[in-house]
Parts: C-alpha cells; sequence; structure tokens
C-alpha cells in the first residue's frame, strides 16, 4: 500500500494533484496543509472515492512538522509555493525522512539550490523528482521525447502562455514577479549564461484558443537541468508571455521600477517585501486582472537537431487548464516514480527520470492533447 502526501493539497495547484491521485485509485492520499477549513472542504468532497483520502495540518515553514509529516508516507509531491521562498527546506525535510520527492518547482534558483544537495541526496533513500509540472514538467518530458527521436540535437527552445484568467494562488503571481525580475539563466553555445529578463523576444504560436504570441526571455529551471540529462545540446531557451498582452507591458513596468524585486519596503509601521506587497495587491484585485484573458494555459516545445543526415524540427504544443497541466502531471510522475523501483536514490529532473512515451500516454487518458508537427529541411 502505496500512502502519498500532498503537501499544500487544499490550494489551486495541490487540489488539481489530490483530484488526480484520486482519479488514479491511489490506495491512500493524506492532504498536508495549513488551511484547515480548505483541507476539511477537499476530504468531504472525496470522501466516497476508492482511495483514503484524510487531512494533515501541517506548517511548511516548520521542518520539524515537516519531517513529521513525511515520514509518515512514501512519497511527497510538493506543490507550496512560491519555491525561491519553501523548496530547499522541504527538499532537506524528504531528505531527512528518507522518504521519495516529488514537486513542481518553477523557479530557477530554488533549483540550483536543490543541485548543490547532490551529493547528500545519493548518499541517502531518497528519489528526488523536481519540476515535474505544467512548465517546468511536460516540457522537459516532450524535450526529451524530441531528442530520443533525432539522431543529435543541438537546440531546445520551450515557450508558454499564461492567463490571471487561469490561476487563482497568490504563488503564481509571486512566481511570475521573480521571473521577470533581473538577470535569468539561459544555456547558451554549451555553457549556463544569464541574461536580462523580458528580452530576446521570439513570436510563438501557441493552440486555441491562445494563438500567437510574442513571448520573450523569462527565469525557469528548463536551461539548468536539460543540459545536465540531455547530453550534446549547444542551447536550451525558455521564453513565457501573459494573456492578455497588456499585462506584459505592466509587469515590464513593475520591474523597472522594482517593484518585482524581493526588498524590503516600509508601508507606515510595517516592513514588507515590495514583491509580496505587489502579489498581494494584484491578487486581492484578481478579477480586474482577469479580464480579457485566456482561461487556458499554453506550453511549446521546438527540438532541433539532425535525423539521417537532415536538419529537422520537432514541434510540441498543447493548451489546457494551468491546474491540469500542473496538478495532473506531478500526480503521473509520483506515481511512476513509486512503481520504478530499478530508479536508484539521487536527484532527477523529469527529463532524466520520466518516461515519455507513458507520460503522454497518461496524459491522453485525461484528454490532454499534444500536437506534434515535424518539419524536416530538405538538401
Amino acid at each position: 500500500m502505496s500512502n502519498f502526501l500532498v503537501l499544500g493539497g487544499a490550494g489551486d495547484m495541490g487540489s488539481a494533484v489530490v483530484r488526480d491521485l484520486v482519479f488514479s485509485k491511489v490506495e491512500s492520499v493524506e492532504i498536508g496543509d495549513f488551511n484547515k477549513g480548505g483541507t476539511n472542504i477537499l476530504v468531504r468532497e472525496l470522501k466516497n472515492s476508492r482511495t483514503d483520502v484524510k487531512g494533515l495540518f501541517v506548517d511548511a515553514s516548520k521542518k520539524k512538522e515537516l519531517v513529521e509529516a513525511i515520514s509518515r508516507s512514501d512519497i511527497v509531491i510538493n506543490a507550496v509555493g512560491p519555491f525561491y521562498k519553501f523548496e530547499s527546506m522541504i527538499v532537506d525535510a524528504a531528505i531527512e525522512a528518507g522518504r521519495d520527492y516529488v514537486d513542481i518547482c518553477d523557479d530557477y534558483d530554488a533549483t540550483l539550490q536543490v543541485m548543490k544537495k547532490e551529493k547528500e541526496i545519493k548518499r541517502g533513500k531518497s528519489r528526488i523528482l523536481i519540476g515535474m509540472g505544467w512548465t517546468p514538467g511536460i516540457t522537459n518530458v516532450l524535450s526529451r521525447a524530441g531528442y530520443e527521436e533525432l539522431d543529435s540535437t543541438s537546440d531546445i527552445n520551450i515557450g508558454w502562455s499564461g492567463s490571471a484568467a487561469d490561476s487563482s494562488g497568490i504563488a503564481v503571481i509571486s512566481h511570475v514577479f521573480h521571473a521577470v525580475t533581473g538577470d535569468v539563466p539561459m544555456y547558451l553555445d554549451g555553457k549556463l549564461e544569464y541574461v536580462p529578463a523580458r528580452q530576446f523576444k521570439r513570436e510563438i504560436e501557441f493552440p486555441e484558443p491562445i494563438s500567437k504570441l510574442e513571448t520573450y526571455f523569462v527565469g525557469h529551471p528548463e536551461p539548468i537541468t536539460i543540459p545536465r540529462f540531455l547530453k550534446g545540446v549547444r542551447n536550451v531557451t525558455l521564453r513565457g508571455a501573459l494573456v492578455p498582452d497588456w499585462q506584459n507591458h505592466l509587469v515590464s513596468q513593475f520591474a523597472d521600477i522594482g517593484l518585482t524585486e524581493d526588498k524590503v519596503i516600509r508601508v507606515g509601521n510595517l516592513e514588507v517585501s515590495s514583491r509580496d506587497f505587489l502579489a498581494s495587491f494584484v491578487h486581492q484585485t484578481m478579477e480586474q486582472f482577469k479580464s480579457g484573458g485566456a482561461e487556458v494555459s499554453g506550453f511549446w516545445v521546438e527540438v532541433v537537431g539532425m535525423k539521417r543526415g537532415k536538419k529537422t524540427v520537432i514541434e510540441y504544443s498543447g493548451a489546457d487548464k494551468m491546474q491540469k497541466l500542473t496538478g495532473w502531471s506531478a500526480s503521473i510522475g509520483a506515481q511512476q516514480i513509486i512503481k520504478n523501483k530499478n530508479l536508484r536514490p539521487g536527484l532527477y529532473a523529469p527529463e532524466g527520470a520520466i518516461d515519455p512515451a507513458s507520460f503522454l500516454q497518461q496524459l491522453k487518458v485525461r484528454n490532454v492533447a499534444v500536437k506534434k508537427i515535424i518539419k524536416i529541411q530538405e538538401n
């Protein structure tokens, strides 16, 4: 019997993880959350399922509580964001508890912090899978699928589109502000480089109802992990954009004047983070920001290389609800980790641990469509 613990399981993304685990008929799920009311509502909603669903109060800021909670499970799925605040300590708790771990971490600096723990992770009992959501997550698995289809791969370019109309959690807002601030990592000409966010624009065509968008460099984990697991790739880039486009211009203005930075500002007698203040303001006025947005999020992956002596480009794309793309992917990934007895303790990203064929089949079962186009350049 496998017991899954979902940290942040009553939240926007975490609740999608819980529902998919129940859909998959796993034996037992614990919803670990600080929100007792939201946890109780979700437990009542799922009480008649074949899965034993329970609630567990957990304060993610207290490591001792985390270790105790994680020790009760076989595998923990972490949906507590923003990850630049919580990721490192929760991973440490999983290592100390000696349990398998999956998260939906989408912050590049949190990813780098976890990668520094690799030797410690290998000495322990845990299989640590980071970035198993929508992007990173689906995008990484598709990168591996294209990489394995080509004889050699030189470039992997990734894009995402998001919308306030397709999300409700404050952590997503904080993440966007973090991702567009300062210099962000890209893998260029065989090296990890830091380049200014919100630059190097490229138009990407996402599936309807998103269509064409002008995207720009933002900070994400894919350029950090993909070159490590997919050897020989020379360039990995990541671009993103919000829908509607006026939000991109507004966020850019916020960043230009320093509001998206995580710096302390004084408001009356209080000292708060400028980013936290801005994220809270946007979250509390969300209805205005949802206006004109698409109620879906998109992903796009371009894998460039050679096949049978010809330059070949494999392009993947899709669009669906952010909750589904993120939560369902984390659930599928965690179930694959539990079943894969051959995967040794260590640190993994999706492209290093998840089989593309079986993962994409599970997305298909859930009616998440992935469009694939192959373009061959004739000599």
